[in-house]
């Protein structure tokens, strides 16, 4: 089965439309014969990937944002973390609001530049995976993802960026979300088990990194490689209003750890427990409250590169 590949028409808020069919003809133009397929609602590219992967298709390709890219991931692998498919190749042509896993795995953000190295591109690497176990509806639930989650402040700005639309792309609604979780946000009571190391105490955020880059740009996690076969995790302590204000330049020039507040771990496994209500972001998506466990699969997927 050729290369297929599942566009997020929605992405870059909705400029993908306009932009497939110069992605379109640039893999033509370079000989990359290819099938295709449009999302049509939420967790439609988990569907679409399943359903290639029966068909016994090797590369399967997210066209569009890290929720895009998160979908397929989610249709790659099974409720153990393992690969459908073994096989099977991930690939990836960035456009979304984000492209943050885009930019630790070394793809061009530019819709173009990616369909050219995607065309010839013929490697691939070793992709660790993140397991995110959660509580939905009172039912035990699994989420996947490949570049970063977190619980705290980082998921009420996520939370805050998804009711707002999304408008305008790039790092614009996320900045804005930002701004006002800022001002609205309370710090939590929060116990952190790290394989064996523990951390307990009023926390603004727990980050559980595969990779370096979240909210459209940011690296908060500047030692995280995707396939080191472990989570960076990055605990932000009790920073007060004024504090996260004055730090946020370090998050986009890489010099967060340096904040006496702010502490980096590695682990295989890591359990939040809140003591107050605490929200769950995973690949810039949405999740949902607390408390949640996650756990790495090494290498359980490949990126073609």
């Amino acid at each position: 089965m050729k290369p297929y590949l599942i566009i997020n028409p929605a992405s870059a808020s909705g400029k993908m439309r306009e932009r497939w069919q110069a992605i379109q003809a640039t893999l033509r133009a370079e000989n990359f014969a290819f099938d295709c397929a449009f999302t049509e609602r939420p967790l439609h590219a988990v569907e679409l990937t399943r359903a290639a992967l029966a068909a016994r298709c090797d590369l399967i390709v997210a066209v569009g944002g890290d929720g895009t890219l998160n979908e397929v991931v989610n249709g790659m692998v099974t409720q153990d973390g393992a690969a459908v498919n073994p096989n099977a190749a991930l690939g990836l042509i960035t456009s979304g609001t984000g492209g943050d896993f885009a930019r630790t795995a070394g793809i061009p953000r530019d819709p173009i530049a990616a369909a050219q190295r995607l065309a010839r591109a013929t490697q691939t690497r070793p992709l660790d995976v993140g397991e995110l176990a959660y509580a939905r509806d009172g039912k035990p639930t699994r989420r996947f993802f490949v570049n970063v989650a977190g619980m705290g402040f980082d998921a009420e700005v996520i939370e805050r960026t998804e009711s707002g639309g999304k408008r305008g792309g790039g790092t614009i609604p996320y900045y804005s979300a930002l701004v006002t979780t800022i001002w609205k946000y309370r710090n939590k009571q929060v116990a952190v088990q790290m394989d064996d190391q523990r951390v307990a105490g009023m926390l603004n955020a727990v980050v559980v990194c595969n990779g370096k880059y979240f909210g459209g740009g940011m690296q908060i996690s500047p030692n995280s490689s995707l396939d080191d076969g472990l989570f960076h995790v990055i605990i932000l302590g009790d920073l007060g209003r004024f504090e996260v204000v004055m730090n946020t330049p370090r998050l986009y020039n890489g010099t967060i750890l340096e904040h006496p507040k702010v502490s980096e771990y590695r682990a295989k496994i890591v359990a939040v427990e809140p003591k107050q209500r605490m929200l769950i972001e995973a690949d810039g998506e949405f999740i949902g409250p607390g408390p949640a466990t996650f756990r790495i699969h090494p290498g359980a997927l490949r990126l073609r590169v």
